[in-house]
């Protein structure tokens, strides 16, 4: 889908252009020539949001190949227990990531309903062998032409693929909450000493592809194991706001001198649309601290929960 990138790229060229001349706008708002180049860029920003919401619609689904490998499969014959462990807990990955994505990790039967129905993951098929499965999910893009769907499944890839000194940054994009889950399904492949081969060819055409061997699958599942999550903390601020992006992440310089960067949910994207870089803002935002062992390296991670 080469207009497909055309579009993502054309956008995140012209996000940060406008975020600047919103700033000299309402330092200068009697600037005449800044409100009309302004309105132009604006003008531009909501054709392309709306030409990549179509491209979106095209595609309707996301299809990820799911591959077993290990000699302990008979061809024709899997072990039922063994594909439950591992795409249910897959599917559940996928799933809280993509309710981390919309509202923060908040839980709760009408939020948990309207992720489901966003995404609807389904069991799509099974391949050669009965050890291949297709895994669908909804691409469902939003008024903005974001595909909750597709942001999980390249976070998850992400994960998948990161380094030691990587994974605690990854740890704070799916939200701490959603760790145990792929921790359960390396468990799962390391203890039926089975291989995965997970893919997914995204809209732009690039291929995802993951091997999960024996050596990185019980490097991986050690890592998850070892890290320590605390639990989040509500914490008040007051300060600047710094940046801004539709991708969902935020910096502010608080009255104290501190810069909190981190993450907003989707739910908060129209309320975020209304300020500006520089604006004063004040809310809440919680704290959680990932710590992990063996990189000794810690990291804390800000997810916004209200601001005004």
């Amino acid at each position: 889908m080469a207009n497909f990138t055309r579009i993502k790229s054309n956008i995140e060229q012209l996000e940060p252009i406008v975020a600047r001349l919103e700033s000299r706008h309402k330092a200068f708002p009697n600037n005449f020539s800044i409100l009309v180049e302004l309105t132009s860029l604006n003008n531009q920003l909501s054709d392309l949001r709306e030409q990549l919401y179509r491209e979106n619609l095209k595609r309707e689904k996301e299809v990820i190949e799911l591959k077993l490998i290990g000699q302990s499969l008979n061809i024709g014959n899997i072990p039922l227990e063994y594909v439950g462990g591992i795409t249910d807990n897959l599917s559940a990955f996928i799933f809280n990531i993509s309710k981390f994505k919309m509202f923060g990790g908040k839980g709760g039967k009408k939020k948990d309903l309207l992720v489901k129905n966003t995404i609807d993951l389904r069991l799509e098929g099974i391949g050669r062998g009965s050890t291949v499965f297709y895994l669908s999910g909804k691409t469902s893009p939003d008024l903005f032409g974001n595909s909750t769907i597709q942001d999980a499944l390249q976070i998850t890839f992400e994960l998948f693929q990161s380094k030691p000194d990587e994974l605690i940054d990854k740890i704070g994009s799916v939200g701490p909450g959603s760790v145990k889950y792929i921790a359960r399904l390396l468990d799962v492949l390391s203890k039926q000493q089975l291989d995965i081969d997970l893919m997914w060819h995204s809209p732009d055409n690039q291929k995802y592809l993951w091997e999960g061997r024996e050596d990185n699958i019980l490097r991986l599942y050690s890592l998850l194991n070892q890290m320590i999550i605390s639990q989040p903390k509500n914490i008040s601020f007051e300060g600047e706001l710094i940046t801004i992006s539709s991708k969902g992440r935020f910096e502010i310089l608080t009255n104290e001198g501190y810069s909190l960067l981190g993450h907003f949910s989707s739910h908060l994207l129209e309320k975020m649309k209304k300020f500006h870089i520089g604006d004063y803002c004040k809310g809440i935002i919680t704290k959680t601290r990932i710590y992990s062992p063996l990189t000794q390296k810690e990291k804390f991670e800000y997810d916004l929960k209200s601001i005004e």
